[in-house]
Formats: C-alpha cells, sequence, structure tokens
C-alpha cells in the first residue's frame, strides 16, 4: 500500500486502488488539501481542521464515530477517547484502527488524554502508527514519545505538527525527534508498505508535506 501525508492530521492510504483519506482539512490554518479523490473519509473529530469532507471528491463513505466498519478490503475499527475541551466537555476524539493487506494501522486523530491499558489493547498491536505530535491541543511531547514505546508498532509516522508554511501555533517537529532519539531526519515523499517489509524495530519516518500554501 502507498501512505502520503497530506498535511496537519490528514493521510491517505492507497490499498489495491481502494483509497482511504483520514481527517481532511479546511485552511483555516493558511494551507490547504490539494483536490483529492477518495472511497473512504474518517473524521476523528468534528472540528474543521479536522472534518472538512467536502474538499474529498468522489462520494466517500464517511466514518466519524466509534464502531466497527468493512468496506471492501478494509477492516476498519473506531474507538472513543475523551477529549478536554472547555467549551464542550462531552466532545469525543475517535481513535481508528485500519485492517488492510495484512497490515494493522492506527490514526490516533486528535488524542489529548492519555490512554488506558485496555484502550491500548483495542488497538490490536499496530504496525504502523499516525500520531499527533504538535502538543498544544494534543498530548504533549513527553506523553507522546511515552504512548509511542508502549503501543510499540512498527513504524511511527508523526502528524499534526508546525511546518514553516502555516499559521497554527502547536510545535514543530524536533521536540519529538529528540524524545524519541531520532538524529538523522531523512524525509520520503510517500511510504510503501508491504506486510514482508516492515522493520523489526521501531522506526519513525517522516514523510513530506503535500499541502499548499493559501
Amino acid at each position: 500500500m502507498e501512505i502520503n501525508w497530506l498535511g496537519h492530521s490528514s493521510v491517505s492510504v492507497n490499498s489495491r486502488d481502494l483509497i482511504l483519506i483520514t481527517d481532511p482539512y479546511d485552511s483555516s490554518d493558511g494551507t490547504f488539501m490539494a483536490p483529492l479523490k477518495a472511497d473512504i473519509v474518517t473524521v476523528s473529530h468534528d472540528d474543521s481542521k479536522h472534518s472538512n469532507v467536502d474538499s474529498v471528491s468522489g462520494d466517500p463513505r464517511i466514518i466519524d464515530g466509534p464502531g466497527e466498519y468493512e468496506i471492501a478490503n478494509f477492516y476498519i475499527t473506531g474507538i472513543g477517547t475523551d477529549r478536554n475541551d472547555t467549551e464542550n466537555p462531552l466532545k469525543t476524539n475517535t481513535i481508528f484502527v485500519l485492517r488492510t493487506e495484512g497490515v494493522v494501522l492506527c490514526h490516533l486523530g486528535d488524542l489529548n488524554n492519555p490512554m488506558t491499558a485496555k484502550q491500548i489493547e483495542e488497538l490490536n498491536h499496530p504496525d504502523v502508527l499516525f500520531v499527533p505530535v504538535g502538543g498544544v491541543c494534543t498530548l504533549d511531547t513527553e506523553r507522546t514519545s511515552d504512548l509511542v514505546n508502549r503501543i510499540s508498532p512498527k513504524v511511527v509516522v508523526p502528524i499534526h505538527y508546525r511546518m514553516d508554511n502555516t499559521n497554527i501555533t502547536i510545535q514543530p517537529l524536533d521536540p519529538f525527534l529528540d524524545a524519541m532519539g531520532v538524529t538523522e531526519e531523512a524525509t520520503k515523499n510517500k511510504l510503501n508498505i508491504t506486510a514482508t517489509n516492515l522493520p523489526r524495530e521501531l522506526k519513525v519516518e517522516i514523510l513530506e508535506d503535500t499541502s499548499q500554501k493559501v
């Protein structure tokens, strides 16, 4: 399968010509998503920087909450977690676990509360973890790196951090890389993952941001 980072918390997963996009976003941070077509869209919560489904063409199936879903070769589990939100204390973040081609992927959404041991077990030992690392509205760097080590995926793809072309008030990538002991910052334009090419030990993969300046 082919994985691309579309900016902010949005990732595309192309599996057997079926495209899934996570958390499509609007232009409120100074960037916008390139026009894309998808078959499935997952939405972690209703903030406009995570739920702009109108930006995706192709009449995709929208999944925006906890539950079990089977769409073609994607098997999707949505796991609800509480969010610290002063304006709406009942707001929920949905973590999505995606199984396809013998690989388990997990998108943590806008997670800002520590996960319990039971919730981590529900993730089904993901091979690839998409983790928000910008802090402020998500977990801070120390708790994020600790959570990654507890989940223990094979591949970590950092998302939701400040880029030079954005005006959003979250942290850049460097503090997370430092916490994870990453010294070389090689960037890839895409990630090709199969069940047979997963690394034996945890590896942080930095993907190029495909968002565009408004």
